[in-house]
């Protein structure tokens, strides 16, 4: 990938949340797209809404895989035909194969019922759990993510992180379809299924449910 440099110092230019603005990360100089002198390669959406997300890096690898494809073609078609974060909902439950590290209304809710203790110290009064998420036989109960109507929770051991679904900014997608809210490797969403489908409708869920809360938010990035 290409990679813009400021006209000023020689920096590297880096894309602002704004649609058409870039910013020097060492000289804080500003540019338009129509500004920079090289042009910048349009990305490829493969169907992603382009008035939703912002695809700033190359996803060629990630549908080259199974989990990846089925990842991203998921979270299309669940964007595409769904109404609302209820629908989604729905679409997780009965169209989805549920991986049997994942638990959620009326499969396995006792591995919810254990990590509230947990996660309800940063959880608002009422907020509901939707999914919880075992990251690996090794490590269960004590390594997993959840995702609410609000927020996603990653639980690290001893370590509890969070994010409201209206401050994620950004994802990184590895070939495997795993992503990484806001580019932090503390906020994992793992894809625990073996062809993407639960992964990519689960990310559509936490996609329109950001949007719900906020339909006034910046685009999501895709980096």
């Amino acid at each position: 990938m290409e990679i813009l440099k400021c006209a000023q110092c020689g920096g590297e230019l880096k894309r602002i949340r704004t649609r058409h603005e870039w910013f020097c990360s060492f000289c804080d100089s500003r540019y338009s797209d129509e500004q920079s002198e090289t042009p910048k390669p349009r990305a490829k959406y493969y169907g992603l809404n382009e008035e939703v997300f912002s695809v700033e890096c190359d996803l060629s690898k990630v549908m080259k895989t199974e989990n990846g494809s089925g990842c991203i073609k998921t979270l299309v078609h669940c964007m595409d035909t769904c109404e609302s974060s209820s629908e989604i909902e729905k679409y997780l439950s009965a169209k989805c194969s549920i991986p049997d590290d994942i638990s959620m209304k009326g499969v396995r809710e006792d591995q919810i019922d254990k990590a509230l203790p947990v996660i309800s110290k940063v959880m608002d009064p009422g907020e509901r759990v939707i999914v919880y998420g075992n990251k690996g036989i090794f490590s269960k109960g004590k390594e997993y993510f959840v995702v609410t109507d609000k927020r996603c929770i990653f639980v690290e051991k001893k370590n509890v992180f969070h994010v409201l679904h209206t401050d994620i900014d950004s994802v990184k997608m590895a070939d495997s379809g795993r992503c990484n809210i806001n580019s932090d490797y503390n906020k994992t969403i793992y894809n625990l299924g073996g062809t993407g489908i639960f992964h990519g409708a689960l990310l559509a869920l936490i996609f329109v449910l950001s949007f719900e809360a906020d339909m006034e938010r910046d685009k999501i990035r895709i980096v």
